[in-house]
């Protein structure tokens, strides 16, 4: 897969696991940027705190029949998923 923007190819692509819910992508600069971001998300939603996170996740592995079709585009930075 290509980098996460061909414009800026220091942002990074993020998966958070959330308990009972099937989890945030975020696209941002650092680690630290992304779970700000995922941490705020959560607390919208009210959810449970984001737990472990892949980093430079590959969009392809996600979940095919939800996340893919129901997420923003994951090269541009902020919160794919949920899509708000």
């Amino acid at each position: 897969m290509s980098p996460p923007s061909a414009s800026n190819p220091r942002l990074r692509r993020f998966w958070f696991s959330v308990p009972h819910a099937l989890g945030i992508g975020v696209t941002a600069y650092s680690l630290s940027e992304a779970r700000q971001l995922a941490e705020e998300v959560a607390k919208e939603m009210g959810w449970a705190e984001p737990g472990s996170v892949l980093e430079d996740v590959d969009v392809r592995d996600l979940d095919q029949g939800h996340v893919i079709p129901n997420m923003g585009p994951p090269n541009l930075r902020g919160v794919w998923f949920p899509w708000r």
